[in-house]
């Protein structure tokens, strides 16, 4: 998979629908989002929902490490 193109960076305020809304600024006041295609459904692009979504473990997996 291949980090989305800089060039689709667009101002949050100007962000479209099925537009990444992750934001690639480090400035708050001047918001600027990631603006690659998005799947149906998720405010991330296929790249970014992979940074930020953690899958959940099965619940035999979480006692297990919070045990150890």
């Amino acid at each position: 998979m291949q980090e989305p193109d800089p060039r689709q960076r667009t101002k949050l305020l100007k962000i479209g629908t099925r537009q990444c809304r992750y934001i690639v600024s480090d400035d708050p006041r001047s918001a600027v989002c990631c603006g690659a295609p998005t799947p149906e459904g998720s405010s991330w692009c296929d790249w970014h929902r992979r940074l930020v979504y953690v899958p959940a473990q099965p619940a035999r997996l979480r006692r297990e490490a919070v045990a150890s």
